[in-house]
């Protein structure tokens, strides 16, 4: 399995407390601290994901659980959950150049609340192509602390490329023009970033 860099820090901080247990003989404190060090390997995994389906359609950028799924005038607005449990490298929805990638400082409620959208550091991000543009931000939580981009403004991404990450559980709100699309996930789905579509656009006659 694959690791994120971003898990650098942190395992070295319980391996140096695993390695000084032991070498004053503290075994079980030792094994204490293996926990969090495997669980950080955990959190910090990096999958390959290649999608091969359809380009015609919208990936989610994220994994996790569909919380909130609302039309606004033409637009649609999904927002997913990830928790502590979920791969949370953030993956690009559609092909396309980043137009967008703006930074804003904010607080740090649970993500799954509905102001934390408007309240909570966030990075936004807009991809646009020549026949769609979707935005979509990552929201920093409860537990989350750090936004990690991998990807710039002017860059261009292939969909389901990666684009970033956010450290120990978070969220990922998207919007894209509902017109002409055929929702393909509803609210309680598990989904998985740069694998699951979340919508289809839909051939114009």
């Amino acid at each position: 399995m694959k690791f994120c860099k971003e898990a650098i820090p942190y395992a070295l901080f319980w391996g140096i407390l695993i390695s000084v247990s032991a070498v004053f003989s503290f075994y079980y404190l030792s094994i204490f601290f293996a926990f969090p060090f495997l669980f950080t390997l955990f959190f910090f995994r990096d999958p390959k994901r290649d999608y091969n389906g359809s380009g015609n359609v919208i990936l989610s950028p994220a994994d996790g659980k569909i919380i909130k799924i609302m039309e606004d005038g033409e637009k649609t607005n999904i927002s997913i959950f990830m928790s502590v449990f979920n791969v949370h490298i953030n993956r690009a929805p559609i092909a396309g150049k980043i137009i967008e990638s703006r930074h804003f400082q904010g607080t740090y409620i649970a993500a799954y609340r509905d102001k934390s959208s408007e309240e909570n550091e966030r990075l936004r991000w807009v991809v646009n192509n020549e026949s769609e543009e979707v935005e979509f931000v990552q929201i920093a939580g409860l537990v989350a602390r750090r936004i990690h981009p991998y990807r710039k403004e002017g860059d261009s991404v292939t969909i389901g490329e990666k684009i970033g990450l956010i450290a120990f559980g978070s969220r990922v709100d998207i919007k894209f023009e509902s017109k002409n699309k055929k929702l393909l996930v509803k609210l309680g789905d598990n989904v998985k970033g740069g694998l699951t579509p979340l919508a289809e656009k839909e051939q114009v006659k």
